[in-house]
């Protein structure tokens, strides 16, 4: 398997100025395509570091990915650090001359020549033009080591990125390799559980890698597989994906893209069901992720977010006594905050939260963290007490999507 390290270079990344999404992507891409991403470094506009780490990535990886400093500024110095690094002199490249003349065609500039400077390129490497903006892209093969240097403007890097995997998968092709990934998420179990079942899958070596990842209590299962031919390789996806399911049944709820906000709405057509949900901690964010789903205004009636105890009363019918006697964080509370809702919007089910988010709020007996979440179906009310770690975002996205599994789980009839 190709091990490859990622170079985000620029420095407003190091002042953190910026957000480099540029290596998420990267590596979501190569990983898509098989190619294992070990390390992933960050350097500033400094063309010393940049040969420093790219002397360190060269000693540990086959592969590595630049992104940045192919600008027309005296700071954007990636070409020359490559040049010097492998003692390749850099030649102007035709074809990025005739792109960058077409570009300045219909514009008014007078530092054109500046922009000459982007059209340089490590002698016999391969280019990869710009479809989008000025900056040329190259790949460098020297010796078993392969350097692939992108722009760092998003939109430009995104489509050069995918012209250098089409050539990598050529290769791939050539010299007999087919690598394909696939994923699995579950959701209610830990991550132990999951690599306690992914284990046997580790025993292909040499054919079949797998990682788990952790997300808002989402645990995904990522596989790889590489093998002399695609079959073979998709044959071994395809026996360790029904051997994890068989595993793990119902905790598993989608694989890709899939979100559970999407494995509810599927169920809900496939029942024919329609929801309504009050929330009052989560401030309306499962209504904000089942409508995220096209399509799904067929099956979600209506979402309150009932935030004060008058809120949970005077539009959701709770009743007040209840509050008095047990607070708006409870058992009791919940429940009757998932029946009103399920009888004002006339829904076939009902879902109800209330928790403290934190960092304040606390009380005696009733901690941060603390949420209760209630689904009521025709003649079923399930009331789950959950306690929940972290931020108060990180509260509210845990409950969320305990919630939505907990629909999902009911529509499924296995709760």
């Amino acid at each position: 398997m190709t091990t490859a390290e990622i170079i985000t270079i620029g420095t407003e990344i190091m002042a953190g100025q910026i957000v480099d999404s540029n290596a998420q992507h990267i590596s979501k891409m190569l990983t898509e395509h098989g190619i294992h991403v070990l390390f992933q470094t960050s350097v500033g506009d400094d063309e010393k570091l940049l040969k420093s780490a790219l002397r360190i990535a060269s000693d540990r990886v086959k592969l590595i990915i630049t992104t940045g400093g192919l600008g027309p500024t005296v700071n954007d110095i990636t070409r020359e650090a490559v040049s010097d690094f492998f003692c390749i002199p850099l030649r102007s490249d035709k074809e990025s001359q005739l792109r960058l003349q077409r570009y300045f065609a219909n514009r008014h500039t007078n530092r054109k020549n500046e922009y000459r400077r982007q059209c340089l390129i490590p002698e016999g490497t391969v280019v990869l033009h710009n479809d989008n903006g000025t900056a040329t892209g190259f790949a460098v093969l020297h010796g078993e080591k392969e350097i692939v240097c992108l722009p760092g403007v998003p939109g430009e890097m995104h489509s050069m990125l995918n012209k250098y995997l089409e050539i990598y998968a050529q290769q791939n092709k050539a010299e007999k390799r087919c690598s394909f990934t696939r994923n699995l998420h579950t959701f209610g179990i830990s991550e132990r559980t999951v690599e306690d079942a992914v284990k046997d899958c580790r025993g292909y070596t040499g054919q079949m890698k797998t990682i788990t990842l952790v997300h808002n209590g989402i645990v995904t299962i990522n596989m790889y597989a590489t093998a002399p031919e695609g079959k073979k390789a998709v044959k071994i996806l395809d026996r360790t994906e029904q051997a994890l399911r068989k595993k793990l049944g119902h905790t598993i709820f989608g694989s890709g893209d899939d979100t559970l906000e999407y494995a509810v709405s599927v169920l809900l057509n496939k029942n024919n069901k329609t929801i309504a949900v009050a929330e009052s901690c989560t401030g309306g964010l499962v209504s904000d992720k089942l409508t995220n789903i096209s399509g799904i205004s067929k099956f979600f009636l209506e979402g309150v977010v009932a935030y004060s105890n008058k809120a949970k009363v005077d539009v959701l019918g709770v009743p007040e006594k209840l509050i008095l006697k047990y607070g708006a964080v409870s058992s009791p509370v919940v429940k009757a905050m998932a029946e009103g809702i399920k009888k004002k919007a006339l829904a076939d089910i009902g879902v109800g939260i209330t928790g403290i988010a934190g960092p304040t709020g606390a009380t005696t007996g009733k901690p941060v963290g603390l949420v209760y979440i209630a689904v009521v179906n025709t003649g079923r009310v399930r009331v789950k007490k959950c306690r929940f770690r972290g931020s108060r975002i990180d509260v509210k996205n845990f409950s969320a999507n305990t919630a939505l599994n907990m629909i999902r789980l009911t529509l499924l009839n296995v709760i």
